[in-house]
């Protein structure tokens, strides 16, 4: 409503799915497509992040470059305690930006951070089942944003 955009991320298969995510707001589906992005999308970017500072930094380094006040930052996570997501997250607070936390398990480190404006956790030991439920989370979140 205010013009900002989305920016998501997270690792492994989390990345996938933040990809998804960014994707859904441009789908042809969308009654009008909305800016989002996957942070994950550039790997030029990625493998120069990690090689030449870190891998701990390669979203919070994006966020502090695309980042606006307006825009949302959602980081997904299996686990909860990747320290790039926990990086990312604070970035993203010290700018001002809307943040959304989707985790597995019992939130991990995300659980921890005041950083994150909204987190959803999904209570499960099974990795498996936990991308699944976080997926049909996502979706609702698009869904409600139409």
């Amino acid at each position: 409503a205010q013009g900002g955009r989305l920016l998501a991320f997270g690792n492994g298969g989390s990345s996938t799915d933040a990809q998804d995510l960014a994707s859904l707001f441009l789908s042809p589906s969308s009654p009008r497509p909305l800016p989002a992005f996957g942070l994950t999308n550039d790997i030029a970017v990625i493998t120069a992040l990690c090689n030449d500072i870190g891998f701990e930094v390669v979203f919070a380094r994006q966020i502090a470059a695309f980042g606006r006040s307006h825009d949302i930052a959602v980081g997904l996570s299996t686990s909860g305690n990747s320290v790039n997501l926990l990086r990312a997250f604070d970035e993203a607070n010290r700018l001002g930006m809307l943040t959304v936390g989707i985790a597995g398990y019992d939130g991990g480190k995300m659980a921890e951070l005041d950083s994150i404006d909204y987190l959803f956790v999904v209570p499960s030991p099974s990795v498996h089942r936990i991308q699944e439920a976080q997926t049909t989370l996502y979706h609702l979140l698009w869904e409600l944003t139409l």
